[in-house]
């Protein structure tokens, strides 16, 4: 069944773009490339055209790289500290990421997580480290975990999770995209443990259940969990984000002759006779790697594409995902159970989903905890409640915390550091249809991030990447230079 499934799957792992060795191996004219926006795809994107010859400036709004995976320093009570958007994943299914890594080498930053834990509002915890990786039979293991029962398969009710293993972009979205997770769990009586299991899953896509689509969340599960062997565990990086990535990031793309220009936000771009000026220099073509915050307002703003109807209808439509929010606290006590893994999720009272114990993970965060003999812990609600405020988010996500880590109780906290955004992208029903793509009306613009619609699952950090290193192939398409080669996993579920 094992060796079936993976041919079915076609072993798992399929070509999304292949070198065309007829072509240049690198540009041979002069070509000007401005890259806004300096996260992952930004980052993806300068550095697959510097290193095919293209002049490359990458401009960042803020004072750092990484966008989502950025790291900064701030200062706290005499101490100067760093600190993150929050928990990031490097899951083995993110391909080309991965592969990226290796190349600037951040790979050897990498370790793996001990466990895949849910923590449960009665105090129980549910690990799944175990669970059978091959496709299909994973989701039959996770009965011995309770998550279903042989009624909830013989149920007529559950018929339509079949879906789940029918991905299929030709017929999912249509049938999907407009449910939310909430109604299909409802109409399936999808059973208690099973939902929550789910619904952590939305959250991963800061989504509440009653908003995530269906369809972006069959998409996901089929990525993750239904399209290859690869299974829940995955790494994490073992120093902050700009010591153990964006370092190695800037070093490989000041190699290649990138420009980065940092402190740099821009209000708008200028288009005229197929060339673009930004701040008073010219390119021949732009990438907009910016979150869909920045996108909405930088094309609202911009002078020359004011008759690109697709262009601009799109740019007006796009949609964040509410807030979010993220604290990091520095204390002097640590969690009674060690054996817990650094990350963790949690079944929610109100608005915390996971707890993240970075005195467990990072290198520098280990330092200061061996030092001040205390832990250090990332709360963070991905999905804040429609309504709830700043100041009611964290006391909320403390209270929270101390529910699941009553040792806490009276806890120091010696530092503290609190984010409340709103500049995730939204994966909320109905929005799929009018998502805009890589490649744009304008023969010269392209998007990239993890929120560009694909004809592949590649999702989260894989799909910032695969999305910049895409729209730098279309750039290098254009110009007759050989392609960057990217891999994906079957964009067709088992039973599709």
């Amino acid at each position: 069944m094992r060796n079936w499934i993976k041919k079915r799957l076609q072993n798992y792992k399929v070509p999304l773009s292949t070198v065309d060795f007829s072509k240049a191996e690198k540009l041979t004219s002069q070509r000007k490339v401005a890259i806004i926006g300096g996260g992952i795809a930004g980052i993806a994107s300068a550095s697959a055209l510097a290193e095919k010859g293209f002049d490359v400036h990458l401009f960042e709004k803020a004072s750092f790289l990484g966008g989502k995976v950025g790291s900064w320093e701030f200062e706290s009570n005499g101490e100067t500290l760093r600190t993150e958007h929050g928990f990031h994943a490097f899951f083995r299914q993110y391909f080309n990421l991965l592969e990226f890594l290796k190349q600037i080498g951040a790979h050897k930053h990498l370790i793996p997580i001990d466990d895949y834990v849910l923590l449960f509002e009665n105090n129980q915890k549910q690990g799944f480290k175990d669970v059978e990786t091959t496709p299909g039979l994973n989701v039959l293991d996770l009965k011995k975990y309770g998550v279903f029962n042989w009624l909830t398969l013989i149920s007529p009710f559950s018929m339509p999770f079949l879906g789940l293993l029918q991905f299929d972009f030709n017929t999912t979205f249509k049938k999907f995209d407009e449910e939310n997770f909430a109604q299909f769990a409802k109409r399936t009586f999808m059973p208690k443990k099973m939902r929550l299991v789910f619904n952590s899953f939305a959250r991963a896509f800061f989504a509440e259940p009653e908003n995530m689509s269906m369809a972006e969340l069959i998409k996901g599960f089929h990525f993750y969990f239904l399209s290859n062997d690869k299974g829940l565990i995955y790494d994490v990086l073992d120093s902050d984000f700009q010591t153990s990535f964006i370092d190695y990031c800037i070093t490989f793309m000041e190699e290649k002759g990138v420009t980065i220009h940092l402190n740099q936000g821009l209000e708008k771009i200028i288009y005229k006779d197929s060339k673009f000026d930004l701040m008073g220099e010219e390119y021949d073509y732009c990438i907009m790697a910016t979150d869909v915050n920045a996108t909405k307002h930088i094309i609202g703003n911009s002078i020359g594409l004011e008759s690109f109807d697709t262009l601009n209808r799109q740019a007006a439509g796009l949609n964040n995902s509410g807030h979010y929010a993220v604290i990091r606290l520095w204390t002097d006590k640590f969690e009674a159970d060690q054996s817990l893994p650094f990350f963790i999720f949690t079944d929610r009272l109100k608005c915390l989903d996971s707890v993240t114990l970075y005195h467990k993970m990072e290198k520098e965060s280990t330092a200061w905890s061996e030092k001040n003999k205390g832990g250090i812990f990332e709360l963070h609600s991905y999905a804040v409640p429609k309504g709830m405020d700043k100041d009611t988010c964290r006391k909320e996500l403390i209270n929270e915390m101390y529910h699941y880590f009553p040792e806490l109780k009276g806890v120091k906290i010696v530092h503290e550091y609190y984010q409340f955004r709103n500049d995730f992208s939204a994966f909320h029903t109905g929005l799929y249809k009018e998502r805009p793509t890589v490649k744009t009306e304008v023969p010269e613009l392209f998007y990239a991030g993890d929120w560009v619609k694909m004809d592949n699952c590649a999702m989260l950090m894989e799909g910032a990447y695969v999305s910049g290193v895409l729209a730098a192939n279309h750039i290098l398409q254009n110009e007759g230079v050989q392609e960057k080669e990217l891999v994906q996993v079957p964009t067709k579920g088992l039973l599709a």
